[in-house]
């Protein structure tokens, strides 16, 4: 029995799905919903009998291995190790083959980390990382509970300690753990930092935060976007706090590493904190999925109460009226919480107001609202924020609010909501990229034949991309499979760069593609037609500048400028007769 019939004996898909969703009954299947992308209605079926499920929102599907992987952004030899570790199966390790590349991007950020630990606790420069943060309250036991490391002050110490780990150093720069230069001379990305290491769902390090403890200008630095991590997916501390968070059916977010970790210490497990960017949907509806009630706490200062309205209006659009928690008398929560205590923190959410009261009382000081012009500019404000609730219900309720509160007649508030340049928002996965035939031919047989992508990469220009509506999803695609094959890893790495407009276009495309007959001659014939269709929208939109330039030149009377774009012109015109294609032999293959 190999490794998946193993775990598979043990644990039902129903089991592992129901970790991250509640399953409800629907005939023979079970629904939810999708963990994967934001709805309202449930799209997501599991089937017990086929152990498998399925999105009929977002396309997603598979079984519990792939569940895992993209759940949890991690390769098939980590997914079975999450299940084994989860559900406590006996299984033979020798049956375990890490043949996955994400497996190896997990296994050099876990050597790093190794790194980390070991020169925090080791070196005599990881002293005076320690000595800092005791200084910031943190006990050892957290230290290690987060897993909190050190990097050396030097260009090179990580860097010397992965070659002497036989690590891959390209895939090292890939996950950003080092920089190539100019000069491609490669350095430590992270130096003279205490090291916050990011996790998955599963505990399985996949990017890491630095806040330096030298006089840096750039105080905190992290992560970019990698194979293992995309920012906007993720939230610190979520692995730690997963637990409490749904035990309690309530979350706290905060901004900042050291807010999270010191409440943590305090007694507050349901803490969270965002990685250096604007709350995100996918961060959002992270914690949707987990908990009922969501809370604010930021800084007090006017950085905190901008980026607090910024995170109602993100949360209001997935019909979530969060808590805000602010106090005036510290800067933040990781010095409220030192400084006053888990008894003040607990008065704190008991003082708390919801977002749309939040937001009331930031347009009344914001604007005089015994000033009629002043008054009709805080309405239209706070329509444009009610606007983001996706559900009418929800909205019209807090409009009819909105109305007693500025004491203006609840008809008169929803005349003007009508009048109200903001519209009501919605998430947009349904909408698609509109592109031309040509461009989903083209799209469709290179995916059903992606060893083509090799010959057909050269034809397709920077300037050509420029001017197709698809174009960003062709370069993605070509980028990510120069090697010429194409997996799921693939499409979740392709799909997770693209608008919701694209990525519900791609979808589609990549269904399409699964059904065409993957027959060379044919694909080879239809990818030559397609590209000389697509290079016929770049001629004519050459051809429509140059005949702009020719009566721009008729008008000034340049007749040598007129001649020298009339030789231009029959150029193009020449130049749609020139027909590019896939070499010959490729199509017998």
């Amino acid at each position: 029995m190999d490794l998946k019939e193993q775990i598979k004996s043990k644990v039902t898909i129903t089991d592992v799905v129901g970790l991250y969703v509640n399953l409800k009954p629907a005939g023979k299947y079970l629904k939810a919903l999708c963990p994967f992308h934001t709805e309202k209605t449930p799209s997501f079926y599991v089937s017990p009998e086929k152990e498998s499920f399925t999105c009929y929102g977002c396309n997603k599907f598979g079984d519990m291995f792939t569940f895992i992987q993209q759940i949890e952004n991690i390769g098939f030899f980590e997914s079975c190790n999450f299940i084994i570790d989860k559900f406590n199966i006996p299984v033979d390790r020798k049956l375990f083959k890490d043949n996955s590349k994400k497996d190896h991007y997990v296994k050099i950020n876990e050597i790093a980390l190794k790194y980390f630990r070991s020169t925090m606790a080791e070196s005599e420069e990881g002293k005076v990382a320690r000595d800092y943060i005791r200084k910031r309250g943190i006990t050892h036991k957290t230290e290690d509970l987060f897993n909190l490391g050190y990097a050396e002050n030097k260009w090179d110490g990580l860097y010397n300690y992965l070659r002497k780990e036989s690590c891959n150093i390209e895939k090292a720069i890939e996950l950003g753990l080092l920089v190539k230069g100019n000069n491609n001379r490669i350095y430590d990305r992270f130096r003279g930092r205490v090291i916050f290491p990011i996790l998955s769902e599963s505990g399985v390090p996949i990017a890491f935060g630095g806040r330096t403890i030298f006089d840096d200008p750039s105080k905190y630095l992290n992560s970019p976007d990698t194979p293992l991590y995309k920012k906007s997916n993720h939230l610190y501390g979520f692995f730690q706090s997963k637990k409490a968070i749904r035990e309690k059916k309530s979350a706290i977010l905060v901004e900042g590493y050291f807010d999270a970790v010191s409440l943590f210490q305090n007694g507050i497990e349901n803490v969270v904190a965002s990685l250096g960017t604007a709350l995100t949907d996918n961060q959002i509806y992270l914690l949707k999925r987990f908990s009922e009630h969501i809370f604010i706490f930021y800084d007090s200062d006017r950085a905190g109460v901008e980026a607090a309205v910024r995170g109602i209006e993100k949360m209001f659009e997935q019909n979530i009226n969060p808590g805000i928690i602010m106090q005036q008398e510290v800067k933040d929560p990781d010095d409220f919480i030192r400084e006053k205590g888990l008894k003040a923190f607990n008065q704190l959410i008991e003082n708390s107001i919801d977002g749309f009261k939040f937001l009331l009382h930031q347009v009344s000081v914001k604007h005089d609202l015994h000033v009629p012009e002043q008054k009709n500019d805080a309405v239209r404000e706070m329509i444009g924020y009610l606007n983001k609730f996706g559900e009418p219900i929800i909205r019209d309720e807090y409009l009819r609010m909105a109305a007693d509160f500025f004491q203006i007649e609840e008809a008169k508030m929803r005349e003007r909501n009508s009048k109200n340049s903001r519209s009501p928002v919605t998430s947009g996965n349904n909408k698609r990229l509109e592109i031309t035939p040509a461009e989903r031919i083209f799209l469709e047989s290179l995916l059903a034949m992606p060893s083509f992508i090799g010959e057909v990469k050269p034809l397709i220009s920077r300037e050509l991309l420029s001017v197709l509506s698809s174009g960003n999803m062709i370069r993605l695609l070509m980028e990510q499979t120069s090697g010429g094959t194409w997996s799921m890893d693939d499409f979740n790495i392709v799909s997770g760069k693209m608008s919701p407009a694209e990525r519900a276009e791609f979808l589609d495309i990549c269904e399409k593609a699964r059904a065409i007959d993957p027959d060379s001659n044919t694909l080879a014939g239809r990818i030559e037609s397609s590209i000389l269709t697509l290079q016929d929208i770049l001629n004519k939109r050459d051809s429509r500048k140059i005949d702009q330039d020719i009566k721009r030149a008729q008008r000034e009377n340049d007749n040598e400028r007129i001649m020298q774009l009339i030789k231009e012109k029959n150029e193009y015109i020449k130049m749609k007769y020139n027909k590019q294609s896939i070499p010959e032999d490729r199509r017998s293959r």
